[in-house]
């Protein structure tokens, strides 16, 4: 039968199926008391992504940007010194006791082993405010980005060059304000593939020099999808976006 609960965190409603009583009777768990997504942000609350703090490091003793804060117990080291050959992890080895609590010993095992101040490979420049990341030249806050060079201010990126303020994004550059999109001077779009010079526009895709264009494909010199010409009509367009391309790469060098 199916039952109608209230969540004990959000006080929202959600509803158990049969199946899912079933599932709680095979595992001999009680039902829930919190919905769905409060149970998952339960289990993705170790995860720290986008909060930095300093704190020092517990090998060299320096002063470290991390995403453990100082009062956490945790061993946090330094990335050169995480990368280094000055201690064994072996030496934090334990050996399970079939006669503890499994989850007690878990957390004497987290006490134990040091942790990397951030979430980034060996291979960064010049790059010491990001977490998530690898491979990264030149970048401020971005998480969860490889290989960007001159990228401020974004997230989930991969292969983008002098870029700011952009979300999920995969081989751009020279673009601001704009998510879920590559090519070439992407600006205040969303969802737009593979697209040169292109502004105020969403899910398009191929466009060329276009603004203000919606669902379109392979088009170039559009604005408001209409059809202009390079020489005549466009050149409205064209004049709007020459002042604003400077404005947010100086905006994003200011800022820098």
């Amino acid at each position: 039968m199916t039952e109608t609960k209230k969540c004990q965190n959000c006080k929202k409603d959600f509803t158990i199926e049969p199946d899912d009583f079933d599932f709680y009777g095979k595992i001999n768990v009680p039902p829930p008391t919190f919905c769905s997504s409060c149970r998952l942000q339960r289990r993705m609350s170790f995860r720290n992504e986008r909060v930095l703090y300093k704190r020092t490091c517990d090998m060299c003793s320096k002063p470290i940007i991390t995403i453990f804060s100082p009062d956490k117990p945790y061993k946090v080291y330094c990335m050169t010194c995480w990368w280094g050959d000055k201690w064994d992890a072996e030496e934090y080895g334990m050996e399970y006791d079939p006669e503890k609590g499994f989850f007690a010993q878990v957390k004497e095992l987290n006490r134990k082993v040091p942790y990397p101040a951030l979430v980034v490979d060996f291979n960064m420049e010049n790059s010491d405010y990001v977490n998530h990341a690898g491979s990264c030249k030149n970048c401020y806050l971005i998480f969860n980005g490889d290989q960007c060079e001159n990228v401020l201010y974004s997230n989930t990126l991969v292969h983008v060059r002098d870029c700011m303020d952009i979300s999920m994004v995969i081989n751009a550059e020279l673009s601001y304000q704009s998510i879920d999109f590559s090519g070439t001077q992407i600006f205040f779009s969303e969802n737009c593939s593979s697209c040169v010079n292109t502004y105020f526009s969403k899910d398009c895709s191929g466009l060329v020099n276009c603004f203000g264009c919606v669902n379109l494909r392979n088009k170039s010199y559009c604005m408001w999808n209409e059809q202009l010409t390079k020489e005549g009509g466009f050149q409205k367009a064209e004049i709007v976006m020459m002042c604003m391309l400077p404005l947010g790469l100086s905006c994003a060098m200011r800022r820098r």
